[in-house]
């Protein structure tokens, strides 16, 4: 902001921010996340908020091969393509999933809003979309509520101080339960932290590669302010199963020509390759992406992981390795380090230009 208070600093000036400052004085987080478990499921809170969330939930993203275009900047599903994507989103429900995102962009409003409607008490619903208040009122009028909204920003500027006085307004008016920002930079998060009053969550990549330190000057002022972590990309959008030696048949990243460590398209790194495999020898039924949503779901202050999930067997991949999370062994935990360390080493032109902020953001 480049002035020497913030804009939360102004706001608890006034006086009511005063009374919710000593308030949160008595309720900072741990580094755990408070949890329970209700069948195979585990659950999170988010935040301080109220919302109990799945700690894997599911994801906005549709399967590139069923999309067809229905105008500028939007998409929409083949039949077959809805018909098998509400097919794997019920079964998630099943497992206990209990928070389905969902981009307007790809048409999935209206296909969601009909999916959920009987079981409206039972699922969270996130969105992501334009911030205007007709659009939030158009939300509403398909789900009757918002339980997560949020945009994404680059950058704590005056656009997006608007677009989250919007956002408080309709939170206050009853409409939204939680809001949040998704960003892929660390600088912004943690000036949202300072600058964005009444922040309930972000959304921020996470996985075993990109975790750089675990975000060591972000993490813990977010969980001081008790503000709720979504880990999304778990899987650097599905480009983890370029380095799976053990990828299931058929299986491919959501984006195919994207793959990590690639050096001018030569081969993956060998190094995090070997690492990974004699990690994985070690549990032979399972894929690498099995053991990298592990590693998301065994960090403590991950409220929940939210995955793109195109097939039902990664469902059910998902699924288990959720189920086996606690399980993982040390030697596991340092067979990962060591291949995100060496993947650190690597040579920065390793993305395609659309997805460089998963290198330029994370590379210390």
């Amino acid at each position: 902001m480049g002035f020497g208070y913030t804009r939360r600093d102004l706001l608890r000036a006034t006086g009511a921010g005063l009374l919710s400052r000593a308030a949160g004085a008595e309720t900072a987080p741990t580094n755990r996340v408070p949890e329970f478990r209700r069948g195979g499921m585990v659950y999170r809170r988010l935040g301080r908020t109220d919302l109990w969330v799945s700690l894997l939930s599911f994801g906005s993203h549709t399967d590139p091969a069923d999309r067809i275009r229905a105008g500028p900047n939007k998409t929409v599903l083949t039949e077959a393509g809805q018909a098998r994507r509400d097919r794997i989103i019920l079964k998630a429900f099943d497992l206990g999933v209990n928070l389905l995102d969902v981009y307007e962009s790809e048409g999935q409003w209206e296909p969601a809003a009909r999916l959920v409607k009987d079981r409206r008490q039972r699922v969270l619903i996130s969105l992501a979309h334009e911030i205007s208040a007709v659009e939030i009122d158009r939300a509403c009028r398909l789900f009757g509520h918002v339980d997560l909204y949020r945009f994404h920003t680059a950058e704590i500027d005056s656009a997006c101080l608007h677009h989250w006085d919007v956002l408080r307004k309709a939170k206050a008016a009853g409409k939204i339960r939680a809001i949040g920002i998704a960003t892929h930079i660390e600088r912004t998060m943690s000036h949202a932290l300072d600058e964005l009053e009444e922040l309930d969550y972000i959304f921020f990549p996470y996985n075993f590669i990109h975790a750089r330190a675990d975000y060591s000057q972000f993490l813990p002022a977010a969980l001081a302010r008790g503000v709720g972590l979504i880990a999304m990309k778990p899987l650097a959008s599905g480009s983890i199963m370029k380095l799976d030696p053990k990828a299931r048949p058929g299986m491919k990243p959501e984006f195919e020509p994207l793959q990590l460590w690639q050096r001018r398209n030569r081969p993956i790194l060998p190094q995090a390759v070997a690492e990974l495999t004699r990690s994985l020898d070690r549990l032979p039924d399972e894929t690498l992406c099995m053991a990298a949503m592990r590693f998301v779901y065994s960090r403590p202050f991950v409220a929940t992981a939210i995955a793109g999930m195109f097939d039902e067997i990664l469902l059910e991949d998902n699924y288990r390795a959720l189920a086996r999370y606690q399980e993982r062994s040390p030697e596991e935990d340092a067979a990962l380090e060591a291949a995100r360390r060496l993947a650190k080493l690597c040579s920065p032109s390793w993305l395609a230009p659309e997805y460089r902020w998963l290198e330029e953001e994370w590379r210390a």
